[in-house]
């Protein structure tokens, strides 16, 4: 298709889908301008993006392989003198990595009104669509943000999230070295962050039980302590097999397993049954939002994971919160490995949802570059490890955007 033809075809798309009439937009974003404050914020133009490229070199160990360094994008939406950042893990083990695919997604945004932008994205967030959930999701944080901030509005109260407590951070061990798995359970004492721990596991009984025991060996008997698998365990033929590893775990301190194995949903709802007061904890049948909506049932698990990254849309996850929560669950909020503006986004939607605790903290090496750009947040830790929210526009962050540019690897205006 020429560049030509493209430009006539969005402005066709635009064109009809402004015929459609601002009241039948479904996005909290565009009920919320429709209230006291009218629609005029609808109308304000993308003026500006910027993408930061923010890497980190330091490895993480999964069951499914390693990830050697790590190049996040951190993306700011301006309109005029008002703005919204968004971050996503963008590339993996590729140094070189070039955001070529995100600056064309991106720049067919810049010059339309927050309401044409809004129309285009809300338009993708559907089932079947085959656009990135990563695009999609940072688009959507950076627009909510920079709409909270144009009708000095936190963005959780456009999401219509309410809750206002703090919540555990939640503090994650990605490694199977056993001295590693000690010296950073020992770190997460050092931090505050010893009473929830989360850990990766590898699929193999014997190796996974002897970082659980080196966990509470360090932790004690009061910490709250899950593992993700992330489905690797495979090697069995009856729910009654699975159970039976499941229960060796629980009997030596475990609390909750998230995703343990490749399940359909009756399975689900059977195993949960079968391990009681294990907690299972669906993560995988969840992605995205607006599939979760459809597929999740009660009884597959206590808690259910709202994973950063996969979600794909905001106001969607939002309502998945309000469904898990509807069936008698709790929310638990995930992490991608995220280190800095989507961190404290992603807290304030835990808070909002009153999470049982949010993994998508900031890291204390993995973040420290950012931490030293970042000049005020809507979030903070709290002496206990635990997460507190005022307030403020948007998401309200303050970032050192001159020294933001002097630290990433790359950096782009659109």
């Amino acid at each position: 298709m020429t560049l030509g033809k493209m430009k006539t075809n969005r402005r066709h798309f635009i064109k009809s889908m402004s015929a459609l009439g601002l009241a039948s937009a479904t996005y909290s974003l565009l009920s919320a301008c429709a209230g006291k404050n009218g629609t005029a914020y609808l109308n304000e133009k993308i003026t500006k993006i910027e993408i930061f490229r923010y890497d980190i070199n330091i490895p993480r160990y999964f069951s499914w392989g390693t990830w050697h360094n790590r190049q996040h994008l951190f993306i700011k939406i301006s309109s005029g003198d008002f703005y919204g950042w968004a971050e996503t893990p963008a590339s993996k083990n590729d140094p070189d990595f070039k955001p070529t695919a995100w600056v064309k997604y991106l720049q067919q945004f810049k010059g339309l009104t927050l309401g044409e932008a809004q129309k285009i994205l809300t338009s993708e967030q559907v089932l079947g669509s085959k656009q990135s959930l990563k695009m999609l999701e940072s688009l959507d944080m950076g627009l909510l943000d920079l709409s909270g901030r144009l009708q000095n509005k936190p963005a959780v109260e456009l999401l219509g999230l309410t809750g206002r407590n703090t919540v555990p951070g939640l503090y994650c061990i990605l490694d199977k070295d056993e001295i590693k798995v000690r010296a950073e359970a020992e770190k997460s004492i050092e931090q505050n962050l010893g009473h929830h721990m989360k850990f990766k596991m590898y699929g193999d009984e014997v190796v996974d039980m002897k970082l659980l025991r080196i966990i509470r060996d360090v932790l004690g008997d009061d910490a709250v302590v899950i593992s993700d698998v992330n489905k690797g365990y495979k090697k069995w033929e009856s729910l009654n097999e699975l159970k039976s590893i499941l229960d060796r775990f629980k009997a030596n301190g475990l609390n909750a397993i998230e995703d343990p194995a490749h399940l359909k949903t009756k399975q689900w709802i059977e195993l949960q049954k079968m391990v009681r007061d294990l907690t299972l904890i669906p993560d995988a049948p969840m992605r995205p939002a607006w599939k979760g909506l459809k597929t999740m049932e009660a009884g597959m698990g206590h808690i259910y994971n709202l994973h950063p990254s996969t979600m794909g849309s905001l106001t969607h996850t939002a309502q998945l919160a309000h469904k898990v929560k509807e069936i008698g669950a709790k929310v638990m909020i995930g992490d991608d490995s995220l280190v800095g503006p989507a961190c404290s986004a992603w807290q304030q939607i835990a808070i909002g949802v009153d999470a049982t605790w949010v993994e998508a903290i900031e890291k204390k090496a993995d973040s420290k570059i950012y931490l030293e750009c970042l000049q005020s947040s809507a979030t903070k830790k709290e002496a206990n490890g635990y997460y507190s929210f005022t307030p403020k526009p948007g998401f309200g962050l303050e970032i050192d955007t001159d020294r933001l540019k002097k630290v990433s690897e790359l950096y782009i205006e659109i």
